[in-house]
């Protein structure tokens, strides 16, 4: 398999430690592509390697998004203490911002005011 740079043995190395429950990692799969994601990383905290995006700019806060919402849904895993509870209530505010006619994005910001925010809510240990 083609991996130049070695970006298989880091993801394993990220679900090792999530599985450890050491603080600050997430993984889950964004757009077809798996994506590692470090809270504190010196080189960069979102890692992901695909051959045909190779190249193109992405949003690096869309994926870091997707990845909180995938982790709510069940999708995704995490350790305790990566998300910054500041980023996902902004999160649900901008959600909630659509009109009401567009149910996709309020229940999404419901699915995770319900999974990280309220009270005795199952993820508030992955925030920080």
């Amino acid at each position: 398999m083609f991996d130049p740079s070695a970006i298989h043995e880091y993801h394993d190395n990220v679900r090792a430690k999530i599985e450890a429950g050491e603080s600050g990692f997430a993984q889950s799969v964004v757009d077809d592509v798996m994506v590692s994601y470090e809270t504190a990383s010196f080189r960069g905290p979102i890692w992901g390697y695909d051959p045909i995006a190779f190249g193109t700019t992405t949003r690096l806060s869309a994926i870091l998004e997707e990845m909180i919402i995938d982790v709510a849904r069940g999708e995704g895993i995490a350790s305790p203490r990566t998300f910054s509870r500041a980023r996902v209530e902004r999160l649900v505010a901008d959600l909630q911002s659509f009109p009401a006619t567009y149910l996709k994005p309020r229940r999404r910001a419901e699915l995770l005011h319900a999974f990280y925010l309220a009270e005795e809510a199952p993820g508030s240990a992955l925030l920080f």
